[in-house]
């Protein structure tokens, strides 16, 4: 009589099953091995009809060109016929940046042996149109990666002309090769010790690449300098990238070649040659702006995949199976197609992106123009001067604001009762709590004495607003920033400090804060966005991306009134009209409205100064920040000026 005995094995059976095989093995336990040993891709002891070694040999070859992706394999049920069974295996891939796993099914024969099973191998269990003598290759495709455009829908980023430069070593002795990567690195002002060292280490004919340089920056070189260095080479090729060097980096951030570094890292979603996003938007917005790569795993002869290792020898067959032609074309077993990036679309306008970066190039301290549309929050600028080094100072810094924040004190008494006419008493010196505040050198003398809340702020009088500590408490006064958005919380898409105001300061740390002393600290983008609120009436949430939602959530305190608004225009306008931004009265358009603000910083005597210019011309905000400047209607005056006459 024919015994047929099926039996259905859960997944879970992969786990629990082992090698050997008990005397009443109905073939389920040696199923069980086989899925295990396929998963890991190593058979242990189990028996086969031919040498293990070779069996094992023949499966890692196989699995050579995908490692470390492998799949997991179960059980799904085992048929036995006589002395003969069929184990059915299902097959699970989790590759590389594919959503859905590769999913399939495939079988292996077995054979009793006495009370033990013999497995016959083949390669059709891996995969079933796997035939003998091919492997499994893995190869990656990429869709256009999408572009990071401006406020008018233009790409900012774009492929761009680039010359790749570095040593051709073939036809060159160790020697000669080490020289011109010396000489080379030194006309590119690279470390030469380092790339003579990578040039070293590469092969005997290789190309080693040195520097990508920009076409502008390419033809700047000495070309006949350049092209008597032995062995020297310059491809040309493309790259994404902005239209100059500076253009907004810290905000774009750039696109390169992915590095053994982001492979490790990546735990296999980046594979070699792959590009990736570095800092900025391009990190922040990677996987959007990369699509999904496409996936293939082929079938291909075992020669071609081993050609592919740097490494390896051509394996011989050892296992007995037949080789397939090393002539073969690769036959796709598995494909998913690459999906294109999408656009990520900026609040910038590249014209006043380019003004404020040609404003900032001569200023010698880390520095940063930030501009705003009041009305939607959009970031039309942001650009940071070239002693910043690429740190970016207008979303990342946190500096005291100095008299700038007297508009955030102004509107804090205002709501103790003041109006633009109240009087204070505006004296040489003021002493709150043991410390005596000064005003600052030069300090207008008709300015002095009893005067109303608008010569206060016109004519930035330290002592007349120290002088209302007490009438001001902190968590007041910090309710009154929070209005005009100091410390709002806001994902712009890239990390950015709003500001900060303590709301437990007390004695002299109390009285500094009312003139953006003390622990207060903001922003350049902050400050935009306070300026910003005194134009519209109400906080301003800044914005950098289109359609990208910053889930914003407002700082503590009172919404900002449309009266408060307005007595504060009144105030700022006086700033232009009667006090230090008289540079900004001859705009031609809508009247300008501003603040400045000079604020101590660190040990020295005298003490080194921030210069600050918060100013607003019709729908445009901007602020201006110097590190190390003097006052700031003298440092940051004329960048104020120069940027709202570029806006205009």
């Amino acid at each position: 009589m024919i015994r047929r005995v099926t039996v259905l094995l859960l997944a879970l059976s992969l786990v629990l099953g082992g090698t050997a095989c008990s005397p009443q093995d109905d073939g389920t336990s040696t199923a069980d091995a086989l899925a295990k040993a396929l998963s890991t891709h190593t058979i242990g002891d189990l028996s086969f009809d031919k040498p293990g070694a070779d069996v094992q040999k023949e499966l890692t070859e196989l699995s050579k060109g995908i490692d470390p992706v492998w799949p997991t394999v179960s059980v799904s049920g085992v048929e036995i016929k006589d002395d003969t069974a069929r184990v059915s295996l299902d097959y699970s891939w989790k590759l590389p940046k594919v959503e859905k796993p590769w999913t399939y099914s495939t079988g292996a024969d077995m054979k009793r042996d006495g009370k033990d099973w013999t497995i016959t191998w083949s390669p059709e269990m891996v995969e079933p149109k796997l035939a003998a003598g091919e492997r499994l290759k893995i190869s990656t495709s990429y869709g256009t990666r999408a572009g990071i455009l401006s406020a008018d829908g233009e790409a900012i980023v774009k492929d761009r002309p680039v010359h790749i430069v570095g040593i051709n070593k073939d036809g060159l002795n160790e020697a000669e090769a080490e020289a011109s990567a010396k000489e080379l690195a030194g006309m590119l002002d690279i470390d030469p010790a380092g790339y003579a060292a990578k040039v070293k280490a590469y092969g005997p004919v290789a190309f080693v690449d040195a520097i990508t340089l920009r076409e502008d920056a390419f033809t700047a070189l000495d070309q006949d300098k350049l092209n008597a260095i032995k062995g020297i080479l310059a491809t040309e090729s493309t790259m994404p990238l902005a239209p100059s060097r500076t253009f907004a980096s810290a905000i774009l951030g750039t696109v390169r070649e992915a590095s053994a570094e982001d492979i490790e890292k990546s735990e296999g979603k980046i594979v070699a040659g792959q590009f990736v996003g570095s800092g900025g938007l391009q990190a922040a917005f990677d996987t959007q702006l990369a699509g999904t790569p496409g996936v293939t795993v082929s079938a291909i002869p075992a020669a071609a995949t081993s050609s592919d290792a740097a490494t390896d020898a051509a394996p011989t067959d050892d296992a007995g199976t037949a080789p397939a032609d090393s002539d073969s074309p690769p036959r796709a077993l598995f494909t998913v197609d690459p999906i294109d990036g999408k656009d990520v679309k900026t609040t910038l306008v590249p014209a006043l992106q380019s003004a404020a970066e040609d404003t900032l190039s001569s200023v010698k301290t880390p520095s940063s123009i930030v501009v705003m549309r009041p009305s939607t929050g959009a970031i039309l600028a942001s650009a940071n001067g070239p002693d910043s080094q690429g740190y970016n100072t207008a979303f990342l810094g946190q500096y005291a604001p100095g008299s700038t924040f007297k508009i955030a004190t102004s509107l804090g008494l205002l709501r103790q009762g003041m109006t633009p006419t109240s009087t204070v008493s505006c004296t040489p010196e003021f002493t709150a709590d043991g410390k005596k505040f000064l005003n600052a050198p030069g300090y207008a003398p008709e300015a002095t004495g009893e005067v109303s809340l608008t010569t206060a702020v016109a004519h930035s009088c330290n002592t007349a607003f120290v002088s209302q500590f007490e009438n001001l408490p902190q968590d007041k006064l910090a309710d009154a920033a929070g209005a005009l958005g100091v410390g709002m919380t806001n994902d712009l898409g890239l990390q950015a400090f709003m500001g900060n105001v303590p709301r437990d300061s007390a004695g002299t740390e109390h009285a500094a804060s009312m003139i953006g002393q003390g622990k207060v600290q903001v922003s350049p983008l902050g400050m935009a966005a306070m300026m910003s609120a005194v134009v519209k009436g109400s906080a301003v949430v800044p914005v950098l991306v289109d359609g990208h939602d910053g889930k914003a959530k407002p700082a503590d305190g009172a919404a900002l009134t449309d009266t408060e608004a307005g007595d504060l225009r009144t105030m700022m306008r006086a700033v232009v009209t009667d006090g230090y931004l008289d540079m900004l009265g001859d705009l031609p358009g809508a009247e300008a409205i501003g603040k400045t603000g000079t604020a101590e910083y660190g040990t020295d005597d005298p003490p080194r100064t921030h210069s600050w210019v918060i100013a607003a011309q019709g729908d445009v905000a901007v602020a201006v920040f110097v590190e190390d400047g003097d006052l700031g209607a003298v440092t940051g005056g004329p960048l104020a000026r120069a940027i709202l006459a570029a806006a205009g």
